[in-house]
């Protein structure tokens, strides 16, 4: 979220306490005269997890062929997709 140029912290050490009060967002800081983001990232998914039990933890399988499957991608990909893939539960 941009924030007035006033509102911004001017140490690490601010911009760090506001991301705690806020971890979903990502607080922006101007020290020593360089702009920084600070921002919480998710932890990766457990190396315990087997590959089965993370492909069923997506859902349910809707019946789609390889084919289906891979037009879908390419369409997401003509629409200009290019988000990141959604995080895994």
């Amino acid at each position: 979220m941009a924030r007035p140029e006033k509102h911004m912290p001017t140490s690490l050490d601010e911009a760090l306490a506001e991301l705690k009060r806020d971890p979903a967002n990502a607080v922006h800081a101007r020290v020593e005269g360089m702009e920084v983001e600070l921002r919480v990232v998710s932890q990766p998914p457990s190396s315990e997890m087997r590959l089965g039990d993370w492909m069923a933890s997506a859902g349910p399988w809707q019946g789609e062929t390889e084919d289906e499957i891979l037009e879908i991608l390419r369409e997401g990909r003509r629409t200009g997709g290019s988000a990141e893939p959604p995080e895994m539960p």
